[in-house]
C-alpha cells in the first residue's frame, strides 16, 4: 500500500498528532477507539509534544545558519564576520565651531586635544563634544565689536573620552579577552596600554590578527549583540600575548576610549557651547551638527554584507564606491558620478540631514578610500544639492477632531514621506502619494493641494491660481536630495501673501484647516 505524501511543513503539535493518528488508521485499521482516554492516543500525544519541541529547535537552528534567514543577533553576527563584515557601532555627530578669544590673546594659540564643549539642547538634554587633535592657531582676525577675536572652523566630535580604564592583569596566556565597562564605544577610538615590567607600551588595534607576527603588539576589538565592546590579544603566534613574569610583576592593562554617538548629537545651528578650556570665551556652531547615527540595523547589515564581500575591498565600479562609502561612520546617503575618465565625485549626505558633510567627515572618507581606490583615480567629496519641496493644502477636518490635532497629523505624515531615510538622490516626489497619505488619516475628511512645486512663493489666489506642478511629479536632479522646503530651507523672503503663512514656524506643509473643532486662538492656518 502506498502511503499519502508526507508534508514536511506540518511540524506543530496539532499537525503531528493528526498525522500520526491518520497513519495509525491506515496501518492499524483494527484500532478503532481513538478517543482521548485511549492509552494509544495518550502515547501519540506525548510523541507529538516531544517531536514539536525537537522540530522547533531544529528549525530555529537551521534558520540561523544563513544570513538571509537568521533572526538572532548572536547567530547573525558571527555569520556577518565570516563574510568580513562588522556592523557599525553608533556614529558620533561632527560640527564645526566658531570659537572666540580675548583680543589680547597671544599667538600662536594651541587648543589642547580632548577639549570638551558642552551644549544643552532646548529639551534639557546635555551633550559633550571634543576636538580629537591639538589645534595650533597662528593667525586671528582683528577684534570685533565684542572685543573678541574669532576662529573658524574648529571641528569637534560628539562623545566623551574615558581615560585609563583598568581592564585587568595579564596571565601570559594567549587570546586574552577583556570587556570595556562603558558603552556605546565609538569605533576606532580604543587605545590600549600594557604596563609591562620594562615600562608602559601602547598597543596597536588592527582589523585582524591573521597577519600579525609573534613580535607584533596588536589587538582586535569586537562588539556583541548588546553593544558591549571587548578587546582581544594574540596567542603568541598571530600577535603577541601580553606578558606575565609572576604575580608581583604581571603586566596590567588599561584602555582609553570614547563613548557616545547616535542621532541625538545632530544638534541644530546657532547653539552656545560651554568650553572646558578657559582661554576660549565663546563657542557657537554656525551650522547644524551632522553624521550622528544609531548602531547599524542588522537588517541593513544583512543586505550590505554580501555587496561588500563582492567588492573585495577595492573601488573599481561606481557601485563599489557607493558600497564602500556607506561603511564610513556618519555617512547617510551616497551618490557617485564620474566627471572625467579618472575623476570621481562622491555626493555625500551625513546621517539624518540633507546638508553638506563636515570637513572631518570629508577627511575620513578620503582617508578611507586611499587604500581602496584605483591609483589613477582622483576622488572628491561634496555635499548634496537640496531639492526643496514646497507643499500647501486646504484640509477639511472631520467634525470631531481639533484643528490643532489635524494640523499636527498632516505635518507628521508629510514629514515622514519626505524624511531623510525615505528619500534618495534623484528620487521623484509624487503628488498622488501626497493625496494618498493624507486621505488615509482619520482626522481628514477631504483636502485640496494648492501648492506642489520647488518655488517657495505662495500663489496670490490659491483657488483660481494654484501652484501645482502640472505633471504631478517633482523629479530632482541626480545629485539632489528632496527635503521639506518650508521646514529645512531658508525662509522665503517673499511669498507670504496668505495671512496665515509664517515662515518662522518651519512646518513641513503649509495648511489651511477648515471644519473640525477650532483651537483656542481660532487659528485655522499655519
Amino acid at each position: 500500500m502506498t502511503g499519502a505524501p508526507i508534508d514536511y511543513t506540518r511540524v506543530g503539535y496539532e499537525a503531528l498528532r493528526a498525522a500520526m493518528l491518520e497513519l495509525a488508521r491506515e496501518r492499524l485499521p483494527e484500532w478503532t477507539d481513538q478517543s482521548e482516554n485511549d492509552l494509544g492516543v495518550l502515547l501519540i500525544e506525548l510523541f507529538a509534544y516531544a517531536a514539536d519541541l525537537t522540530l522547533y529547535y531544529q528549525t530555529r537552528i537551521a534558520a540561523n545558519l544563513l544570513p538571509e534567514t537568521a533572526d538572532e543577533p548572536e547567530a547573525l553576527l558571527p555569520l556577518l564576520r565570516l563574510l568580513g563584515y562588522e556592523p557599525l557601532s553608533p556614529a558620533p555627530a561632527t560640527v564645526d565651531l566658531e570659537i572666540a578669544f580675548d583680543k589680547g590673546i597671544g599667538l600662536p594659540v594651541t587648543v589642547p586635544a580632548r577639549t570638551r564643549f558642552s551644549v544643552t539642547e532646548p529639551g534639557g538634554h546635555q551633550l559633550t563634544f571634543e576636538n580629537l587633535a591639538e589645534v595650533v592657531i597662528t593667525a586671528l582676525p582683528r577684534a570685533d565689536e565684542d572685543d573678541l577675536r574669532r576662529f573658524h572652523p574648529l571641528s569637534v566630535v560628539e562623545g566623551v573620552t574615558v581615560h585609563d580604564e583598568p581592564l585587568g592583569t595579564s596571565d601570559g596566556s594567549g587570546n586574552q579577552l577583556y570587556q570595556l565597562q562603558k558603552r556605546p564605544v565609538i569605533k576606532d577610538s580604543i587605545e590600549v596600554t600594557v604596563h609591562e615590567p620594562a615600562g608602559a607600551t601602547r598597543w596597536t588595534e588592527v582589523p585582524s590578527l591573521a597577519a600579525s607576527t609573534p613580535a607584533d603588539r596588536h589587538f582586535v576589538s569586537s562588539r556583541d549583540a548588546l553593544g558591549h565592546a571587548s578587546v582581544r590579544f594574540g596567542d603568541g603566534v598571530n600577535g603577541m600575548a601580553p606578558p606575565s613574569t609572576g604575580a608581583l610583576a604581571a603586566a596590567s592593562i588599561t584602555a582609553t576610549y570614547r563613548i557616545g554617538g547616535g542621532p541625538d548629537g545632530n544638534v541644530r545651528a546657532d547653539l552656545s557651547f560651554a568650553p572646558s578650556w578657559p582661554q576660549i570665551k565663546q563657542a557657537v556652531n554656525p551650522r547644524p551638527a551632522a553624521g550622528g547615527a544609531a548602531a547599524e540595523d542588522l537588517d541593513r547589515a544583512r543586505s550590505l554584507a554580501p555587496r561588500l564581500f563582492r567588492t573585495q575591498e577595492r573601488a573599481v565600479t561606481l557601485d563599489d564606491h557607493v558600497d564602500l562609502a556607506r561603511r564610513v561612520p556618519g555617512v547617510g546617503k551616497v551618490k557617485v558620478e564620474t566627471t572625467n575618465w579618472n575623476d570621481i565625485t562622491l555626493y555625500v549626505a551625513p546621517t539624518g540631514r540633507v546638508a553638506a558633510p563636515s570637513e572631518l567627515l570629508k577627511r575620513d572618507l578620503l582617508a578611507y578610500f586611499e587604500r581602496h581606490r584605483m591609483a589613477t583615480v582622483n576622488l572628491s567629496v561634496v555635499g548634496p544639492a537640496p531639492c526643496d519641496i514646497y507643499l500647501g493644502a486646504v484640509i477639511r477636518a472631520q467634525p470631531y477632531f481639533a484643528r490643532t490635532a489635524v494640523k499636527q497629523a498632516v505635518e507628521d505624515t508629510i514629514g515622514s514621506y519626505l524624511a531623510f531615510d525615505n528619500v534618495d538622490f534623484g528620487g521623484p516626489i509624487y503628488l498622488s502619494r501626497v493625496y494618498d497619505l493624507l486621505q488615509e488619516l482619520e482626522q481628514v475628511a477631504s483636502l485640496t493641494v494648492f501648492k506642489f512645486s520647488r518655488d517657495p512663493r505662495l500663489p496670490a489666489d490659491i483657488v483660481t491660481h494654484p501652484d501645482v506642478d502640472p505633471s504631478g511629479v517633482i523629479t530632482p536632479l541626480p545629485n539632489e536630495l528632496p527635503r521639506p522646503g518650508y521646514r529645512d530651507a531658508p525662509p522665503p523672503r517673499t511669498g507670504g501673501e496668505h495671512p496665515g503663512f509664517d515662515p518662522a514656524t518651519r512646518q513641513t506643509i503649509f495648511t489651511i484647516i477648515e471644519g473640525g473643532i477650532p483651537s483656542d486662538d481660532g487659528a485655522g492656518a499655519g
